[in-house]
């Protein structure tokens, strides 16, 4: 049961990562201010792009040795490796720290915190990726965890001493960042049991070729997905104003919350595909399976938060209608992440996943001048977020089943009913009705689908050998 185990190990580090969320989406907010919120969220969304100026070495890294064995890597190798990459973000880190300090205003923190963020948070995504490759999740649990824990104390300190300010919220982030870099390192010391010092740089330079020429691909179809949603926000924040790019941020948080674990299980997936001796087309059958009904069932947490902010967070009431809209993503968002995103990686179509992206982000870039620079209408800007997610999870299920000989064109059309349907009832009607209604659905869909569903049970608990 290596994969339940692994999986156990990421959930309950996962687990605890949501709660920081949550204090950071639900807490916070009541506390700084709207405006101070925006500022905040303004860093973390530049942040989330840092991971670009690698240019795909990290994901290069993962890519190809995905589901090896640590006992098998050479060590002297990877610690010159190592070496480099640091030394490479840190040389980045101080240019953006340069452009920080010829800025006057706000910017100047944010950009100077963002040079920090260059080297730590990408040091910390290249001990991951290790980690994540060779299998260790144990590890990796415990490194996530140490990043949670010192922000969860940190977060606390800023309540408890009333900081209610962007600038300690970011600080408590790099400094929690540097803590996971820290365990990172400890981690790495306990997996690689190698007693050698000497640094095989010259080896590191061939590995550094082949990560990049690998992970570039990879790289642009990650950041291009991020892009996707970003370049609408970014035309939110700057169409409008900061605080209502932070009133529909927090929206799109409180969406993302499921993600976490979304990720936790695409992450163990991986080296588990690669090592697994089942047939591709009956493993992705069987996952979808699953997770669809899962995904379904999670968007009915938008009820209970359609009641709760209005009370904890009155201030964000005004936007709280857009959840109707955003929560369903998880649907797109998820099902892309654990089924394409996935599967795609294992067999090696990264180029195929980059051009997905990169049409879909085409076609975000169209609705974003559309909506906000033309029309100038925020109801179709936010739309805009779920209508370029939905054509990607689609575009992507049709390339990925032709690759594995499957049908899917009868799951689209239940996956973007039951989407559409679900936004049709809560924008038109009352919060009672459309519980109603949603309820139904998802009981007759799950009295249908319970062969099928069983049937995936037994195909993940095969694929949790691995």
């Amino acid at each position: 049961m290596r994969l339940i185990k692994n999986m156990s190990y990421t959930l309950f580090s996962n687990l605890l990562s949501i709660l920081v969320s949550a204090l950071i989406v639900l807490i916070i907010p009541r506390f700084i201010g709207v405006r101070e919120y925006g500022f905040w969220q303004l860093y973390v969304f530049y942040a989330s792009y840092v991971g670009v100026l690698h240019f795909g070495w990290a994901d290069g890294l993962f890519l190809r040795r995905g589901g090896q064995q640590a006992e098998k890597i050479d060590v002297p190798s990877l610690k010159a490796e190592t070496v480099l990459f640091m030394t490479f973000n840190a040389v980045i880190g101080l240019f953006v720290i340069c452009i920080g300090i010829s800025h006057v205003d706000y910017y100047r923190f944010i950009f100077m915190s963002l040079g920090l963020t260059v080297f730590f948070a990408n040091v910390r995504t290249w001990i991951t990726m290790i980690l994540q490759s060779t299998g260790n999740f144990r590890e990796y649990a415990i490194n996530l965890s140490a990043q949670s824990l010192m922000y969860l104390s940190l977060i606390f300190v800023i309540l408890l001493f009333h900081l209610f300010n962007y600038q300690y919220m970011i600080a408590a982030y790099i400094i929690s960042q540097i803590a996971t870099v820290i365990s990172g390192f400890i981690q790495l010391r306990k997996v690689f049991k190698e007693t050698k010092s000497t640094l095989n740089f010259k080896k590191a330079a061939v590995e550094i070729k082949y990560n990049v020429s690998a992970g570039f691909k990879l790289m642009v179809a990650n950041s291009t997905a991020m892009l996707i949603i970003g370049i609408i926000r970014f035309g939110i924040q700057q169409r409008w104003s900061v605080t209502i790019f932070g009133k529909i941020s927090l929206i799109l948080s409180i969406a993302n919350l499921l993600m976490v674990f979304i990720n936790a299980v695409s992450l163990v997936l991986f080296p588990a595909l690669r090592r697994t001796k089942q047939i591709a087309r009956d493993v992705y059958t069987g996952i979808k399976s699953v997770l669809l009904p899962f995904l379904y069932m999670a968007m009915a947490l938008y009820f209970p938060i359609r009641l709760i902010i209005p009370i904890w967070l009155p201030q964000y009431v005004d936007t709280l209608h857009y959840a109707a809209v955003l929560m369903p993503m998880m649907v797109y968002q998820g099902k892309f992440e654990v089924l394409s995103n996935t599967f795609m990686k294992n067999f090696r179509m990264e180029g195929t996943l980059m051009v997905i992206n990169i049409v879909s982000l085409v076609i975000s870039f169209a609705l974003t001048v559309i909506s906000i620079y033309m029309l100038h209408n925020i109801d179709f800007a936010v739309f805009s977020i779920a209508i370029v997610l939905g054509i990607r999870s689609s575009i992507s299920e049709v390339v990925l089943s032709k690759r594995i000989s499957v049908h899917c064109v009868k799951d689209i059309i239940i996956e973007n009913t039951f989407v559409l349907g679900f936004m049709f009832l809560n924008w038109n009607f009352s919060i009672e009705l459309a519980f109603v209604v949603y309820s139904i659905a998802i009981i007759i869909y799950a009295s249908l689908s319970r062969r099928s569903i069983f049937s995936g049970i037994l195909v993940m608990r095969e694929l949790s050998k691995y």
